[in-house]
């Protein structure tokens, strides 16, 4: 007897809405599934529907005070309510999970977040739609701006002022609370006023501090994750061309050519300018650290290009942090020296801050990557997911 062998790739997803699964009538008019999530930044989903009769516009028009129905609609023609369980489903701040993967396998999960927006169509000669939006909890962070200051807090404390106020749970690597403390403590130590909100958003201040101590931010369900050396380092999969690997596209840049970069910066307490450069030495590959009068600035080695010219200091920490953000930048240039995109078979493993090592691509361009972003989307054509990827020179 012959057995039946179920294809690997039968692309599956789950959507719930609030606690609930989605509704069979909702789920048999999805036409499409697309994720989108990058490095520091709201992962975002659009979940796309048939909008047969515009079943689906009835729970958010009713009781508007005016038809939003097309010209030429009576009103003995309009469409039937929505489905019984339906109403309220798509109300804005509704919780959204999304879970991807091959059945009959068990999908992972991708996304945790909210709607944040509805989108309706009406094109001429194509059925109607209706167009789900949702980002994760990162999205809570960017909403408005605050102009305040947080005293003698040290920055560690701030964040975790921040992630509570937009009700995330925050996970600070330890190394980063370390940095904090010792920056804090030398500022309280000479007088220098601690880190201030200047008319920004909670994100932008969170990026400040992330910088500030050659760290990164993300997301996950409602936890939100400040580390430095926490992250992976191993590669979790590998795509071959001409296989797992559709297509692959490297670009190298000159970025990576400017190894050095350095900053000038200005005592308070006497005319003196010297600038602190952070450069990569790619005989000992290591990072060096040199400090000169800022009228030295030629003999200082490494291509400098990014200068800020006097840059206040009032304390060691200020030198320190500096030194700090330096670092931050210098890896930014030289690990986007060489980035590629490519698509791939959908593969939930491909995601932002995942390590993927590629094959088959000759010994220039072979080797482990790191993802920058990632949208997978799932549709008439499959199941697909599109990618950007760094190699980093200084992990």
């Amino acid at each position: 007897m012959t057995s039946l062998v179920r294809p690997r790739y039968a692309p599956e997803f789950s959507i719930r809405l609030g606690d609930q699964e989605l509704p069979a009538a909702v789920r048999a008019s999805v036409t499409g599934v697309k994720l989108e999530n990058g490095l520091e930044a709201a992962s975002r989903v659009e979940v796309s529907l048939a909008n047969t009769n515009l079943r689906w516009l009835q729970k958010h028009i009713r009781g508007l005070g005016f038809s939003p129905f097309p010209a030429g609609i009576r009103i003995g023609e309009l469409p039937a309510p929505p489905a019984s369980g339906t109403e309220g489903l798509f109300d804005i701040d509704t919780k959204l999970t999304l879970a991807l993967g091959y059945a009959p396998d068990p999908l992972q999960e991708m996304f945790i977040g909210e709607i944040t927006g509805v989108e309706a169509s009406f094109p001429t000669d194509d059925m109607p739609g209706l167009t789900l939006v949702a980002h994760d909890y990162l999205h809570r962070l960017a909403q408005g701006t605050s102009a305040r200051g947080f005293g003698p807090l040290f920055d560690y404390v701030i964040a975790a002022i921040l992630s509570v106020e937009n009700r995330l749970i925050p996970f600070i690597e330890p190394t980063v609370i370390a940095g904090s403390v010792v920056m804090g403590t030398l500022n309280a130590i000479f007088k220098v006023s601690g880190t201030k909100q200047k008319a920004q958003s909670h994100l932008q201040l969170l990026a400040e501090i992330a910088a500030t101590y050659d760290s990164e931010y993300h997301v996950d369900g409602d936890v939100l994750y400040i580390t430095r050396f926490m992250k992976e380092y191993a590669p979790r999969l590998t795509l071959a061309w001409g296989e797992s690997l559709l297509d692959f596209a490297p670009r190298i840049t000159s970025v990576g050519q400017a190894f050095g970069v350095g900053m000038k910066i200005t005592l308070r307490e006497i005319p003196l300018d010297f600038l602190v450069k952070v450069y990569w030495d790619f005989e000992r590959e290591s990072v060096g650290i040199v400090v000169v009068p800022g009228a030295a600035e030629g003999a200082a080695p490494g291509k400098s290009s990014f200068t800020i010219i006097n840059r206040p200091v009032g304390s060691p920490a200020d030198i320190a942090s500096s030194a700090l953000l330096l670092v931050h930048e210098l890896r930014t240039k030289l690990n986007n020296r060489l980035t590629a995109t490519g698509t791939a078979i959908g593969d939930p493993r491909i995601r932002a801050g995942a390590v993927v090592r590629f094959e088959n691509l000759g010994p220039d361009f072979s080797g482990d990557y790191r993802v920058v972003s990632a949208t997978h989307s799932v549709g008439s054509g499959g199941y697909r997911t599109q990618f950007k990827v760094r190699r980093e020179m200084i992990p």
